[in-house]
């Protein structure tokens, strides 16, 4: 038991106030006044520049001051870097030059004095789900971890100073940060046993190579004794570099991988993983209702640890049958109502190219037990860095060889990955409010989803919680017609001559599968009365026998027929002949849509034709918006504007001075023709 005097012994520390209160016992340590739980917490008070010097660059953390002064928790002991002004004068407070170098000083005298066993685990993946097994299978014990996957170099510090706890067991994972240049914290965790889940392509952003994020991943080993004991994943990249590395300063190397035990069996099940192990001739199987072969890895790796430890094996692999990792990795979600039967697997905690390999394995697994659409919903790989293209196009093969009858994927960084796959239907979006409207459609009875995408700097992890609740509440989908995988949903709306809306008919929420470039383009044309000129077609994608190389037209015969069902070669070179380069047309269009509040996916490519792999669309109301806004220039010399490759989109304005406005027709005379009749 430590009390407030020992602190005080263990730190070279100036006495503020509180001394009367030396004898207050030490159970705890937090630097975040909001994890207070108890009295006998002793809270590190860290400053903003203290923060800001051991991370080099401004924490977003409050300042220590002002947590525990806004706090209505009453901590045993204060230890700060600055002195709290206005802190009860009953509650301890110590003086340090440094409060952060102060819980490592702690942290290292705990250490020492801490005679159970210390296991730490690190690795690209899977790190969190290993070490929350292995502290699932010590139930029963008392165990110090992580709080949920803080594991960089600060948290790492209190970590150790929450030995002062007293536990049977220590489990902490360690990220990148913990071991590189600025100070390898392994020397002071001083792990008995360690486990290295994998190597990967995550951290590229600042480290060059996985080999050197091997190598610094293997400097967990440097804290080891010889007596200590590694735990290596021996299918992971680099295994071979791990083991050499571990050798150099253990006796003890345990490789881990599917075939490594004879004496342990995991299996994938529908929505479960199968353990079939023996132990002492008796063989026991036991469900986890877990999923995917990286999850398969770390029970392997948890059975390794557990197995030098003094626990009973098949007891505490029993513990992991209701074990549960982090929201958002591999978290399957059953929806299951009147209207629909399906099942999605939510991955967007976090992603490194591994780890999407391993949620298409998965994905693909698990696809041999359902009979309805299997859909894979993808985004980017964050912190890739200058290499992030060359990573990302090594997805190319493994969704070519997925199960999945479609694919739907958002980021920019997705876009090119998209482009090069081939034979599979699959198509990129820029605005996930269309791609939760088209999986909708997709999904129908014992559907399979996966959403599988880093967590930061991309929306698919919104998306996955939206869709969840989306199809679950889903009144069911009424019978419609379909082009390509899209659904074709028409719709009109007719606005008398004071704009008021007569009549609207639609299918649901009708939207286009094809874009408004070309009445972008010809609105930005009369605005800025581009001078005509003679031109010549060149050779475009789209040219046939009227549109052909070389053939004479005017640049007002091309801005005039935007509004005439354009053919997409005309569309292609009016865009050549108004802007200087794609970046400058992008920027006019991305600029047009916000300016005018449009719908993100109005306009996507060159010409606004339907496109499988990009998905573009707008809406009634985005053609009202330009109406509103336009109609003087849109029918200054006639009464309708015609968009559209495939379908008929546009406004047809009539004798009363009404307009029609359409969307996703595949005729234009007679079903147009009745409309207006009825109207009248």
């Amino acid at each position: 038991m430590y009390k407030v005097k020992d602190i005080y012994g263990i730190l070279d520390a100036k006495i503020i106030s509180g001394e009367k209160n030396f004898e207050k016992e030490i159970n705890d340590f937090e630097y975040q006044a909001k994890y207070i739980r108890n009295d006998n917490t002793a809270f590190v008070s860290i400053s903003k520049s203290t923060w800001s010097k051991w991370l080099g660059k401004e924490a977003k953390i409050l300042d220590g001051r002002l947590q525990i002064l806004n706090s209505d928790k009453k901590p045993a002991l204060v230890i700060t870097d600055q002195v709290i002004l206005g802190l009860d004068s009953q509650i301890p407070q110590l003086l340090v030059e440094d409060s952060i170098e102060a819980m490592r000083i702690l942290g290292d005298y705990f250490r020492s004095e801490f005679k159970n066993p210390v296991i730490a685990i690190t690795g690209s993946m899977g790190k969190s789900s290993t070490r929350m097994m292995i502290v699932k299978a010590l139930k029963g014990y008392k165990v110090v971890e992580n709080r949920g996957n803080a594991n960089t170099r600060v948290p790492v510090l209190l970590n150790l100073c929450k030995l002062v706890k007293k536990p049977d067991y220590a489990v902490y994972e360690m990220s990148i940060n913990s071991l590189n240049n600025r100070g390898n914290l392994s020397l002071i965790v001083k792990p008995d046993i360690t486990v290295v889940t994998g190597i990967g392509e995550a951290h590229l952003s600042t480290i060059k190579s996985t080999e050197e994020i091997a190598l610094f991943k293997s400097r967990i080993f440097e804290g080891q004794s010889k007596d200590g004991i590694a735990v290596i994943n021996e299918e992971t990249k680099h295994s071979d570099i791990l083991q050499l590395k571990a050798k150099e300063n253990l006796n003890k190397v345990i490789k881990y991988g599917q075939s490594s035990d004879e004496n342990v069996n995991i299996s994938e099940q529908k929505g479960y993983l199968k353990v079939e192990i023996q132990v002492d001739g008796e063989n026991h199987v036991i469900p986890i209702n877990i999923i995917s072969e990286g999850m398969m890895l770390n029970i392997y790796a948890t059975i390794n640890v557990l197995k030098h430890l003094k626990v009973d094996l098949i007891e505490s692999i029993n513990h992991l049958t209701d074990f549960k990792p982090f929201k958002k990795v591999l978290e399957i979600k059953e929806i299951n109502t009147s209207n629909l039967q399906a099942t999605i697997i939510d991955d967007t905690h976090n992603a490194s190219l591994p780890a999407m390999i391993n949620a298409i394995k998965t994905f693909n697994k698990q696809s041999e037990f359902y009979t309805g659409n299997k859909v894979l919903v993808l985004g980017k790989i964050s912190d890739l860095g200058k290499s992030s293209e060359r990573q990302h196009s090594k997805l190319v093969s493994q969704i070519e060889e997925s199960k999945a009858n479609y694919i739907l994927c958002i980021d920019n960084e997705m876009r090119k990955v998209v482009n090069k796959v081939k034979k599979k239907n699959i198509t990129w979006y820029n605005n996930p409010e269309q791609l939760l409207i088209d999986l909708k459609y997709l999904v129908d009875e014992d559907s399979l989803i996966l959403f599988k995408s880093s967590v930061t700097g991309t929306m698919l992890p919104q998306i996955a919680t939206r869709a969840f609740h989306d199809l679950y509440y889903m009144n069911g989908v009424k019978e419609i017609d379909y082009y390509k995988q899209f659904p074709v949903l028409k719709g009109n709306v007719y606005l008398d001559k004071n704009n008021k809306i007569i009549s609207m008919k639609q299918q649901q929420s009708a939207v286009s599968m094809e874009g408004l470039t070309p009445l972008i383009y010809y609105i930005y044309c009369k605005n800025e009365g581009v001078v005509n000129k003679k031109v010549k077609l060149r050779k475009w994608p789209t040219n046939n026998a009227i549109y052909f190389e070389g053939r004479e037209l005017e640049l007002n015969q091309l801005i005039d027929a935007m509004i005439n069902k354009p053919h997409p070669s005309l569309i292609y070179q009016l865009a050549y002949e108004v802007f200087e380069n794609e970046n400058k047309r992008r920027l006019l269009i991305d600029n047009f849509i916000n300016d005018h509040n449009l719908s993100l996916s109005s306009s996507v490519n060159v010409t606004g034709r339907y496109r499988s792999k990009e998905r573009q669309s707008f809406n009634l109301n985005d053609l009202e918006i330009l109406y509103m806004k336009y109609k003087d220039i849109l029918f200054a010399n006639q009464n309708y504007v015609i968009l559209g490759d495939r379908f008929y989109h546009g406004m047809i304005k009539d004798e009363k001075e009404g307009v029609l406005i359409f969307i996703m027709y595949d005729s234009l005379e007679s079903l147009i023709s009745s409309i207006l009749n009825n109207i009248r």
